[in-house]
């Protein structure tokens, strides 16, 4: 069972009915959500959303610097988010939903965009405030 609200997730797990939960939008083992609901796919102006809800606007405003960042070393931002949790060693699986057979292709060419070590110093150096971590 995939989904977002915790307290929801809860109940089905309760039940009994289902031996796997992944939850969406939180930094785990099991990543979920790498385009944040779609700002860092889309980019933060054609989906200002993160967690299934209008995204804050501290959180827009560093997807923001990250696209510009991207943008400036020609790089997409959904192949710096897929590719971050791809490299991160604390993520054991990595999950993307596709809405079309040829979304499978574009998430390939993502995965094998070279992302130089210059922009992955300046990624990290865009840090989330500590209350987002606990979104």
């Amino acid at each position: 069972m995939a989904g977002g609200p915790i307290d929801l997730q809860t109940r089905y797990l309760e039940t009994g009915a289902f031996e796997v939960v992944i939850s969406h939008n939180r930094y785990t083992v099991l990543n979920g959500a790498v385009y944040g609901g779609g700002n860092l796919s889309k980019g933060p102006r054609n989906s200002p959303r993160y967690a299934y809800r209008p995204a804050p606007s501290d959180l827009l405003q560093r997807a923001h610097q990250l696209e510009a960042l991207c943008a400036r070393h020609q790089v997409p931002l959904a192949a710096a988010a897929l590719q971050f949790s791809l490299r991160d060693p604390r993520i054991d699986s990595t999950i993307v939903g596709s809405s079309r057979p040829e979304r499978v292709r574009e998430t390939v060419a993502l995965a094998r965009y070279p992302i130089s070590e210059d922009l992955w110093a300046e990624l990290g150096a865009v840090r989330p405030q500590t209350q987002d971590l606990e979104r």
